[in-house]
């Protein structure tokens, strides 16, 4: 309506323009006669040409048919069931109770792990089993296509808040309005926390987290089984309606080196659905740790450097700190041990990071390398790191400055492609123990001759010549650092950049030293709990960004070597050490790279563990639905009327003897 106001008020005003104040018009009621009526012409073409330009409405506005966005999760199935009489009677009163309220001519789609265009003769036999529900794509197609959204959902969306968001007139159609069936009682494991590998005889623990569906459920037990023989079961309480619990377990490894799949299994007298009962995660076992961190004089760099090696990484630590003299604690818990059992530890480690003196291991080494000025243990794999000794205080009178080394830049090493990219001028100061390289250096690592390479320089000052901060040597399989100095960890306490420096920088030092951290094998999937409908993460072991995997799913009865086998290439960025591939569905996956093989476990969709609806039944807008007016451009005759009232126009002023 406001258009046509503007274009009737510019009509009016160009006539007041034109004909106004006797403007034209003789002395004559004949003349004025006319001179009004020209008037009335030059007002209504005006008129016309402006609500043309304005895209005025030509009638009167028709409300659009809304779109129809229908939930395709595979949660409805788990509230009314998978028999096809509860199905059929379900999509039954879908019919039955939203069509006639949309029209017959409303578009539908089908909303969940995707968006795609349906009919309503796919209802009569669509089955709802999307892995997500995710409405996004839905309130976007509403909004290019300038409907209100029609959504019908049980309720448990992923992204909920996206609905304020949606079209004028938009509206939600919740389960109570369609399923018209009681909640069911269930109680499902909705996550489980395991240490990704453990060492043998090792007791971990299993930490479940239960949640209940729509109804209160009774008292249960959850059972925990290694490799289908059940080793633990704890009491699970009655929970209320989405109500949730969490349930501890000590799980202890059985012996030797190999794969164990460890199951938690949830146990509750008429329990509706049994897909969400069990959760299974693959442990990888070791005889012996994988890492083992040793420091003679512990200090903050330790710390933030144990967060790298255990969090960014994800390789199990163990971590021993000498307080005082012949007084060692075990890191975490602070609980005493023997330095006899700590250099036993230390001497069976996959991977041995010492930090402070780096001669500790000599005077009972087990069985090593040589070094004349220290016995290195035969692991495969070491970080001898030395810090700097602290700063004398200032006496009075006296003015004394800590020697502040700034990093220099990453020459060429073995590391190089992963440190050349550091903010080096962004980088807070550190001080240095001495150079890391040389003959001390070259003993130290473990080499019977030779010197290491640079791997990190520094600068005093920023001035002179760069001396090695960092350095690497790798000998006939034989991997080992020398770092020097402290103060690293002040790149990580400053955050944004130098924090990703820190992690950049441990991260490549832990991953070349543990030859892939602690793994031979080319890629293997991260550890933890994975889902249907979740993208497949993966981890490199080695610098290679091509992998290519062998996937076989294991099917009960069946041998490995009559399995379909699926190949894949995992393609990993230059600077980055995970990726991901498609979803899988549930089952158990072997996975065959160069090095080795490893086990992968998909788990049931989160599609199937109950939550509290997220939206309700009810307007999603509170403004007006939107419309389809017919335009007056759209029409042909405005453009002839308006030609023709101005010529109309221009005769009329010639009769009158006019210009």
């Amino acid at each position: 309506m406001i258009r046509w106001v503007i274009a009737i008020a510019l009509g009016l005003l160009t006539a007041w323009l034109a004909y106004g104040r006797g403007r034209g018009v003789g002395a004559g009621s004949s003349s004025r006669t006319s001179a009004w009526g020209l008037a009335v012409l030059r007002m209504l073409a005006v008129t016309i040409v402006a609500a043309l330009m304005l895209g005025a409405p030509s009638g009167r506005a028709r409300p659009l048919p809304p779109l129809l966005a229908i939930d395709a999760s595979a949660s409805w199935r788990r509230a009314v069931g998978d028999e096809s009489t509860a199905v059929r009677g379900w999509r039954q009163r879908l019919v039955d109770s939203v069509m006639p309220t949309v029209g017959a001519d409303a578009p539908l789609v089908l909303v969940g792990d995707s968006l795609r265009d349906g009919t309503r003769d796919d209802l009569t036999h669509w089955v709802p089993g999307d892995m997500a529900s995710r409405v996004r794509p839905a309130v976007d197609r509403a909004a290019s296509m300038g409907r209100a959204l029609v959504l019908v959902t049980d309720g448990e969306l992923d992204d909920a808040d996206v609905l304020t968001e949606a079209p004028a007139g938009s509206r939600v159609v919740t389960m109570a309005d369609v399923a018209g069936s009681a909640a069911r009682r269930d109680v499902a494991m909705a996550d489980l926390s395991v240490p990704a590998s453990a060492t043998a005889a090792d007791t971990i623990s299993v930490s479940a987290t239960l949640v209940a569906g729509g109804t209160a459920t009774p008292d249960g037990t959850m059972a925990v089984l290694l490799d289908g023989a059940e080793v633990a079961t704890v009491p699970v309480p009655a929970l209320a309606p989405y109500a949730s619990t969490r349930v501890t377990a000590g799980v202890t490894m059985p012996r030797g080196a190999r794969i164990v799949l460890l199951q938690s299994v949830v146990r509750v007298a008429a329990d509706a659905e049994p897909r969400n009962d069990t959760l299974t995660v693959a442990i990888d076992v070791g005889d012996r740790p994988t890492a083992v961190f040793v420091s003679t004089s512990p200090d903050l760099d330790v710390r933030e450097v144990l967060t790298v090696l255990r969090g960014a990484l994800d390789v199990p630590t163990r971590a021993y700190l000498r307080v005082a003299p012949n007084v060692w604690r075990v890191e975490g818990t602070l609980a005493p041990i023997s330095e006899a059992e700590v250099r036993a530890r230390a001497a069976a480690a996959g991977m041995l990071i010492l930090h402070g003196d780096t001669s500790w291991m000599s005077p009972r080494a087990a069985p090593g390398v040589s070094t004349g000025s220290a016995t290195v243990t035969s692991a495969a794999a070491r970080a001898l790191w030395v810090p700097a000794p602290p700063t004398l205080v200032a006496r009075a009178g006296e003015l004394t400055r800590t020697a502040e080394w700034y990093v220099a830049g990453a020459p060429a090493s073995p590391l190089m492609s992963a440190l050349v990219a550091l903010p080096f001028d962004s980088l807070p100061p550190i001080t240095l123990a001495g150079p890391a390289t040389g003959a001390n250096a070259a003993a130290n690592a473990g080499t019977s001759s030779g010197t290491v390479d640079a791997v990190l320089t520094a600068r005093l000052g920023k001035r002179g010549d760069p001396v090695a901060a960092i350095a690497a040597r790798e000998e006939r399989g034989t991997r080992a650092v020398i770092i020097s100095g402290s103060g690293y960890a002040g790149w990580a306490l400053r955050g944004g950049r130098p924090k990703e420096a820190f992690t950049a920088l441990w991260g490549a030092i832990f991953d070349w030293v543990a030859a892939g951290r602690g793994d031979a094998r080319a890629a293997r999937p991260v550890a933890g709990l994975v889902r249907a409908g979740d993208p497949v993460s993966w981890r490199r072991g080695g610098a290679d960004t091509l992998v290519a995997a062998t996937i076989s799913r294991r099917v009960a009865g069946s041998p490995s070597a009559a399995r379909a086998r699926d190949s894949i290439t995992l393609a990993f960025a230059s600077r980055s050490f995970e990726t991901t591939s498609s979803t899988l569905p549930p089952g158990v996956y072997d996975v065959e790279t160069r090095g080795g093989p490893s086990v992968l476990v998909v788990n049931a969709s989160r599609e199937w563990v109950p939550r509290a609806p997220a939206v309700t039944a009810g307007p999603a807008s509170r403004t007006a639905s939107a419309s389809d007016a017919p335009r007056l451009v759209d029409s042909g005759w405005p453009f002839v009327l308006a030609l023709l009232l101005l010529c109309a126009e221009w005769i009329g002023r010639r009769v009158t003897g006019q210009r």
